[in-house]
């Protein structure tokens, strides 16, 4: 405010001034920056102690991209005036813009700029207050892809600041093995991955996930028999772990005893309701056992939750196969073309 007014009466006091003020205003508005740029130079050398002439100045290589020359300006327009609006955050997005993150962040503060300080603080190393900053700005803008990225990679490096706190830790914890094993497994390679879970459960046989994890691989290498065995000892440890029962049920199914897959499923979809994943694997089950119209109904259920993913892939071709057995050629002929519609648009 203090700013506008002394801006008010120096354009009062000298036209000329006033003149140069309009005509850099007018040419920004326009999007002619070098113009811009020209004017407001002119009125600094005309008001050097105007606070706001270096900040429309620093404005316009804020907006040109001119990242090195709007600093100064935005600089100085500070030292005449500390509490210019604006300012601080215009300051303090050039130097970040430069890879200055720890002198950006006051001056971020200060503007109260959460989505920007948030990447300031991440690229300072201080990721737990970067994540806080970040989450607070992704609540007003939940589908800013910038937000997204920087979120994500903020969640990464706490990961890894937590990973290697634990994993640097002797000797190594259950956990330590534990999350090793996870690392291996995402990374494909299994053999590594089961030496770490086995050496966790050797330290702490109640851990739960760790069979959960250890039937996963055998799951992937085709080992049912063996993917069973650990998926029933996770449902042993943890009773209420609807990923347990859910997995249990898919594997009983692959080895042909939809019955059991159906008991399972069903506890699964009672211990976690309207998962589409656990419908889906229950509408094959209960498809397998020959009731296709309660089938038909959990599919369909499967349909009002999913419209463009695999699980919704896989629902359509599981319909297209019942209408066939029950003679109804038209609506399986409709689902197969919504199966093929749906895969090609995926792939």
């Amino acid at each position: 405010m203090i700013a506008e007014v002394v801006l008010v009466l120096a354009l009062q006091a000298m036209p000329e001034l006033g003149r140069h003020v309009e005509a850099g205003l007018k040419a920004k508005r326009a999007g002619d920056l070098e113009t811009a740029i020209s004017e407001f130079k002119r009125v600094v050398e005309l008001a050097p102690g105007l606070a706001a002439a270096h900040v429309n100045l620093g404005a316009v290589y804020l907006e040109k991209k001119d990242y090195g020359n709007a600093i100064p300006w935005l600089r100085r327009a500070l030292e005449i005036n500390p509490d210019l609006p604006g300012a601080h955050g215009m300051l303090g997005a050039a130097l970040l813009a430069q890879g200055y993150a720890p002198e950006a962040i006051p001056h971020l503060e200060q503007a109260r700029a959460d989505d920007v300080l948030g990447v300031a603080l991440l690229e300072s190393g201080r990721v737990r207050e970067a994540v806080d900053k970040l989450e607070a700005a992704l609540l007003q803008r939940p589908d800013d892809p910038d937000l997204l990225y920087y979120l994500g990679q903020a969640h990464g490096r706490l990961s890894k600041q937590v990973f290697d706190r634990l994993a640097g830790q002797s000797p190594a914890p259950a956990r330590a093995r534990q999350l090793l094993g996870e690392a291996q497994a995402a990374a494909g390679n299994r053999d590594a991955a089961e030496q770490h879970f086995r050496a966790a459960l050797a330290l702490r046989a109640d851990l739960r996930g760790i069979h959960l994890a250890l039937g996963e691989l055998y799951l992937g290498a085709g080992d049912y028999e063996g993917a069973e065995r650990e998926f029933r000892e996770e449902a042993r440890l943890a009773p209420g772990s609807a990923a347990a029962a859910h997995e249990l049920g898919a594997v009983l199914l692959k080895r042909g005893r939809a019955r059991d897959a159906v008991a399972e499923l069903r506890r699964a979809s009672e211990l976690r309701p309207g998962m589409p994943e656990t419908l889906l694997e229950l509408g094959k089950a209960t498809a397998a056992t020959g009731d296709l119209a309660s089938a038909e109904k959990l599919l369909r259920q499967v349909l009002e939750r999913e419209r463009a993913s695999e699980v919704a892939e896989s629902a359509h071709f599981q319909l297209a196969e019942i209408y066939r057995k029950l003679g109804r050629a038209a609506d399986a002929d409709r689902e197969r073309k919504l199966f093929q519609e749906l895969r090609k648009s995926r792939q």
